[in-house]
């Protein structure tokens, strides 16, 4: 929608927020590395798995998960390795990942919880990603190759008290994600078939690419998926110079797959880094997309933003250059998120933060329906001399956005009348402003 901001200009960068948005969630281990959060609304409980380690460098250190309820924290029983998944299905809570003990009793990979205790589930012989519930059947995703000694990539259905093999028989198959999406099941992962890679459907019995080629390019990876707004919405490793709709997430209508909005950006405002949509959540009828973007439609969004459909909106933070998000979740109408540093607006935080803010960011991009107009619009900014502007026209109320050198915003300012105002922020350069009726308009400051 707006490739001409970018053409346009060399000279602006946008700073990261100082304000505060977020705090640490109060875990407390010696360690926590990679991790996810799942809540359990069958007893409203929010679960961190993955690499928490409690009694870090003694011999009996081990791994941990926890367990927030009634606004405490509790660490679960010891693991031999890490934990990843977990999942509610018919009121019993299984949990998958690629330990083999807990409590120094031989479990495998996945286990369920009854009478306070965790027991196994079944035996397979490598790493349980994601434990999801489908249309009520709850499946198991990683990269094992066999379920209690039978053949079995990457997928299998939970059957009773065994586990049926869903017939993936791909070269490489490590399934991430499982939705269902217009009557099908669709599974995303590391996929790798001769001629189509990373994302299929269930079609008939058989395995077809969603694409029709799946993902393109060799060094590319299905992850996340979420149906919203009737369309499936795919995060992952997805390079757009390899062909692809989209930069690290795309959006799929049931017939072709397309770019979100204007997409998402790495730290110079383009593609060209490699980078992953990490997590994706519907949440009060907007998708929240955390990973490893600065921009997201053009606005600077470090790690976390909004789509509604329309526009980008940033959720605030500063991460910091190597700060990231892993995972996202809202418990109790809070929003959540899993860190990949320890530090988050200038805070020490201890692998899980949480949202204190009044309110999100919300810097946004505008909508994708508004293309630019280089002509003279009915509304006008003009340059009165120094840092001195004027918007002129058939004035209608609202806010003026300033873009800057990437697209990002780099001012804004609320417009009712044909007075002048200050844009003392602005240095010498050029730069579009986006008026209070959706018009576009470049502008030079001298």
């Amino acid at each position: 929608m707006r490739a001409f901001i970018l053409a346009a200009f060399s000279l602006v960068l946008c700073c990261p927020t100082t304000a505060q948005y977020w705090e640490d969630a109060g875990i407390e281990v010696d360690f926590i590395g990679q991790n996810f959060l799942v809540v359990d609304t069958t007893d409203n409980t929010l679960y961190c798995v993955g690499m928490l380690v409690q009694d870090w460098a003694q011999p009996e250190q081990s791994y941990r998960y926890a367990a927030l309820h009634d606004g405490e924290w509790t660490l679960g029983e010891p693991l031999d390795h890490y934990s990843a998944t977990l999942a509610n299905y018919h009121d019993t809570l299984f949990m998958g990942g690629a330990f083999t003990y807990i409590n120094g009793v031989f479990t495998s990979s996945v286990v369920y919880r009854a009478n306070g205790e965790w027991h196994s589930a079944g035996n397979f012989n490598a790493f349980v990603t994601t434990l999801k519930v489908v249309d009520g059947e709850l499946y198991a995703l990683g990269a094992f190759t066999t379920v209690n000694g039978a053949p079995c990539k990457g997928l299998a259905k939970r059957n009773g008290s065994g586990w049926e093999c869903m017939g993936l028989d791909c070269n490489t198959c490590y399934a991430y994600d499982i939705v269902e999406y217009q009557d099908r099941l669709i599974v995303s992962g590391t996929l790798t078939w001769p001629g189509y890679l990373h994302i299929v459907q269930l079609v008939d019995g058989q395995w077809e690419p969603v694409g029709p080629n799946g993902i393109l390019g060799g060094l590319s990876a299905g992850g996340p998926m979420v149906i919203y707004h009737d369309d499936l919405y795919l995060g992952g490793l997805i390079h757009q110079s390899a062909g692809n709709a989209g930069h690290a997430l795309m959006r799929w209508d049931g017939t072709a797959w397309h770019q979100v909005g204007e997409g998402l950006q790495d730290a110079s405002g383009t593609g060209s880094q490699s980078f992953k949509a990490q997590d994706l959540v519907v949440h009060d009828d907007k998708l929240f997309v955390c990973g490893g973007f600065t921009y997201a439609g053009h606005v600077y969004s470090p790690r976390i933003a909004t789509w509604d459909g329309e526009q980008w909106c940033s959720v605030g933070g500063d991460f910091g250059e190597s700060g990231g998000c892993w995972g996202m979740a809202f418990y109790n109408d809070t929003l959540y998120i899993s860190l990949s540093s320890d530090s988050l607006d200038g805070q020490l935080m201890h692998g899980v933060a949480k949202f204190i803010a009044s309110d999100y960011e919300n810097n946004c991009s505008g909508s994708v329906g508004v293309s630019g107009n280089e002509s003279m619009p009915e509304m006008s900014i003009a340059y009165l001399g120094g840092d001195r502007f004027v918007v002129r026209g058939a004035i209608r109320s609202g806010p003026l956005v300033v873009y800057g050198s990437m697209g990002q915003i780099v001012a804004t300012r609320y417009v009712q009348s044909e007075a002048p105002f200050e844009l003392s922020e602005l240095a010498t350069g050029v730069y579009i402003a986006r008026l209070a009726n959706g018009a576009y308009q470049r502008f030079v400051k001298e």
